[in-house]
């Protein structure tokens, strides 16, 4: 048939319409009828119900986060009228592949996000209808307006606020309760059952006020997001799983202190976030509003970002001795002991560039995709400088301007790539101090570049920190109009 075969068209329009009442048989109806059509401005309405079927009907192998698995899954996923019986194979009548493996749908989404194809007229209206339906929380959040971004390159997440919860206002605690001590004896046995903290266990540190606070990424996996109060300070420590992006904000917006969340929506691979007292949505990687009440009356607000490191809890607790760390006991009853040794599936997200982020249409583009880099954004918020991070050498230094600041990469004293502003150039490494052009030495700590000299802390000088973000590549390639691959070119 032909785009314009009006009576055909109104048949395949009535169909996708079928998909949407709460009947799986009118479903199975439905999806005989576009089978048989093979039009294919029909596959995003059937990649979209496939998504919903494959969770609803499988929630204990695909169910996220996984230690909800063992738990029933949503009531609106389990309710049988959110199946669609038949729709894979509709899907293998219309496109060209022919996935039948267990994660078919998985295959599904990957092939869909590297096509251009137009739907049937009123798609937008038809997939708010579908998510305010089947998906309700996440519906409502995405039906909202103005919206920069394409309705039809948001992407489910096969989670919702509701059971990707948000870790809200934990406790930290000291750490040496929290810490495993290797060598510690028999007396000690008590002491050791109740702490959890391994020396290698990957945490995100940062400090606020000089006290040094880490969050194990163990315990943040199944919530991807803590809106914390420190020292008076709130802040949102935002973590993508897809991306590995961990992003430390300051929630403290305007007058209003955001409280952040989850929507369970993905854009180009990068979840999206909002917030509870407006509803807007935000790019958890950028930072920026993009849709609803922040994005109309202040498009160009941009969250503060906070240092943090990316680092081990033995490096980290070396350099602060007396850094606090996230209390296991948060009170949401997960089982985070899952995912010390469960992180490897993301971890294939991650190095494998076969695997395609849900919503991520891949580009040959300057670093491969899945390349793991330092990024410091530009004054104008729209430019983002990045850094490989396999390139930055311990005992490196990488000279760079940014917004006209001369800026040094390098390796902070816990090992993780940090960026400060520079001390007179050329620079040389030695240890955990960094040598000017003049002899000074400057200590690298986690705020900045102190300098080395006999003097009191409150009188020594420091030059700052250029607060930046992880992340995989692509992140920065979608979330950002123009990249940066530095150290750029004199």
């Amino acid at each position: 048939m032909t785009v314009t075969d009006e009576p055909a068209t109104a048949t395949l329009e009535q169909a996708v319409a079928d998909l949407l009442v709460r009947d799986p048989d009118r479903h199975a109806d439905a999806l005989e009828t576009l089978s048989s059509a093979g039009d294919r401005r029909t596959i995003p309405h059937l990649i979209e119900v496939l998504m919903i079927h494959e969770i609803g009907s499988n929630w204990s192998t695909f169910g996220f986060p996984e230690v909800l698995r063992e738990y029933s899954p949503p009531r609106y996923l389990e309710l049988p009228e959110a199946r669609w019986p038949g729709v894979r194979e509709a899907l293998q009548s219309v496109a060209e592949p022919d996935f039948d493996s267990p994660y078919a749908w998985v295959e599904w989404e990957s092939w869909y996000s590297q096509q251009d194809i137009e739907p049937l007229a009123g798609f937008d209206e038809w997939k708010l209808q579908l998510y305010r339906s089947y998906l309700p929380p996440v519906g409502r959040l995405l039906d909202t307006e103005p919206r920069d971004f394409a309705l039809q390159d948001v992407r489910w997440g096969n989670c919702d606020p509701s059971f990707l919860a948000a870790c809200n206002e934990p406790d930290f605690v000291p750490g040496d309760v929290a810490s495993i001590d290797p060598d510690a004896n028999d007396a000690n046995a008590e002491e050791a059952d109740e702490a959890y903290l391994e020396p290698d266990d990957t945490i995100f540190g940062f400090t606020v006020e000089e006290t040094a606070y880490a969050v194990p990424r163990w315990v943040l996996f199944p919530h991807e997001l803590a809106n914390l109060t420190v020292r008076g300070t709130a802040l949102s420590l935002t973590y993508c799983t897809l991306c590995n992006a961990p992003i430390l904000y300051d929630r403290r917006v305007g007058d209003r202190t955001l409280t952040f969340s989850s929507t369970g929506m993905l854009l180009a691979g990068n979840k999206v976030m909002f917030d509870e007292e407006t509803e807007s949505l935000w790019s958890q990687h950028s930072g920026v509003p993009i849709a609803g009440e922040y994005l109309q009356k202040e498009p160009d607000r941009r969250l503060e970002v906070r240092p943090i490191s990316q680092t081990t809890w033995g490096e980290w607790r070396e350099r602060h001795p007396d850094s606090l760390a996230l209390d296991l006991e948060t009170g949401y009853d997960f089982d985070y002991a899952f995912y010390e040794d469960h992180v490897g599936f993301f971890e294939h997200y991650w190095t494998d560039e076969n695997a395609i982020q849900p919503g991520l249409e891949t580009d040959d583009g300057e670093l491969p995709e899945k390349t793991a880099v330092y990024g410091v954004p530009a004054d104008d918020g729209s430019t983002i400088h990045v850094y490989p991070v396999d390139d930055i050498g311990a005992d490196e230094v990488v000279i760079d301007e940014i917004d006209d600041r001369t800026v040094v990469v390098c390796r902070d004293a816990t090992g993780d790539v940090a960026v400060y502003e520079a001390p007179p150039t050329p620079l040389e490494r030695d240890g955990e101090v960094v040598v000017d052009a003049a002899g000074d030495r400057w200590r690298l700590i986690h705020q900045g570049l102190v300098a080395d000299e006999e003097c009191d802390d409150d009188g020594r000088e420091m030059l700052p920190r250029v607060a930046g973000r992880h992340g995989l590549f692509f992140a920065f390639r979608t979330q950002y109009d123009e990249v940066v691959v530095g150290p750029s070119e004199d």
